[in-house]
């Protein structure tokens, strides 16, 4: 998808000439640098007028970058991308591409500036600080200490706990609770949604470059969007998407201390307990279950209907209807064999000791 422009501001679009000397990119020969760029994008979701990069043509659908006004990629990418996109040849792309991230959306490292001119907003007698662009619905209810940034909705019936902070740009549907504390940035969220006290939503992900300075922080251009009815535990964070949007589905519950990772896609009803830690891209399907302290590692594929045991580790993907546990993770029947194997053991070195 585009990166929106409502949470994310730059001067695009710009003629690609301008766009790749942010990155010390050469454009190939002839009238290249005439096409304009509109967004960013990733290359597994690339739109109209984007520059993606790919660090190899592999496991990438290269027609689909025919939509694409450019594609940062190795050399040898010549000849293999359809007619269209100019191809901006770099030995390091994804660096090239941070560069260029960097350059246009400056603004999006850290936090979102809840509002722009904080002596302009209004102090009504709750003892919230809403700023005039703010457009609240009847029967919004604000606590002693809100903070309810540039442009936001509320939708009515929404109670917004004492100190939680709505930064610029954020929408929350009607009838929901957010909670004393829990701060909001780059958040799109639907009806009754429920945000226990001190959650964090929408900050930064966990993205970082190595670089020959050090590590350098990729640009979090995404969102959270939270579907309806879904409750997100007290101190539990989700971090926005990179250029993708972190999705949390319709009816899905969510404990408390429990970290979601950018970019993650969490389907309807499904219920993760506390100090679950999920790390970024993963997908996890409709009404799956995560008993408290599982791990799951990046880019991993949980179908729907999955059970995984508490404290569990994954490693893999897991296919629809399974029941999980273990470290690494594996199915339950193999977790259950394996540690019957090692108490038979135990046991038999122990009687061993006991007989000598």
């Amino acid at each position: 998808m585009a990166i929106d422009p409502h949470f994310h501001r730059s001067d695009l679009p710009l003629p690609l000439d301008i766009v790749a000397g942010r990155g010390d990119l050469v454009l190939p020969d002839g009238g290249a640098g005439r096409a304009v760029v509109t967004t960013l994008a990733p290359a597994s979701a690339p739109v109209t007028g984007s520059l993606v990069f790919i660090e190899s043509a592999r496991n990438v659908a290269l027609d689909a970058l025919g939509l694409c006004s450019a594609v940062i990629g190795p050399a040898d990418l010549a000849g293999l991308l359809p007619e269209g996109p100019v191809h901006l040849a770099a030995n390091a792309p994804r660096h090239a591409f941070q560069d260029i991230a960097l350059a246009l959306f400056a603004d999006s490292i850290g936090d979102a500036v809840a509002i722009a001119d904080p002596a302009t907003a209004l102090h009504p007698s709750s003892g919230a600080t809403v700023s005039p662009t703010a457009r609240l619905e009847d029967g919004v209810i604000l606590a002693p200490g809100a903070v309810i940034g540039d442009d936001v909705e509320i939708g009515a019936g929404t109670i917004v706990g004492a100190n939680a902070v709505i930064a610029r740009g954020c929408r929350i549907g009607r009838n929901g609770h957010i909670g004393a504390g829990a701060s909001l940035q780059y958040a799109l969220l639907g009806d009754r949604v429920q945000i226990l006290p001190g959650a964090a939503i929408g900050q930064d992900g966990f993205g970082y470059v190595p670089r020959a300075d050090g590590l350098r922080k990729m640009p979090q251009l995404g969102r959270v969007v939270i579907q309806d009815d879904v409750e997100i535990g007290a101190n539990t964070a989700i971090d926005r998407g990179t250029l993708g949007d972190t999705v949390i589905g319709q009816g899905t519950k969510i404990d408390n201390l429990v970290q979601i990772a950018h970019n993650v896609r969490i389907g309807m009803h499904t219920v993760i307990a506390g100090h679950c830690g999920i790390s970024g891209s993963v997908t996890i399907g409709d009404q799956c279950m995560l008993g408290g302290g599982v791990g799951v590692a990046d880019q991993i594929v949980i179908g729907d209907r999955v059970q995984i045991a508490g404290g569990a580790g994954v490693m893999d993907n897991i296919p629809s209807g399974e029941r999980w546990g273990g470290s690494p993770a594996k199915p339950a029947r193999d977790a259950l064999r394996e540690v019957l194997a090692l108490r038979r053991l135990a046991n038999d070195r122990k009687r061993s000791a006991q007989s000598d």
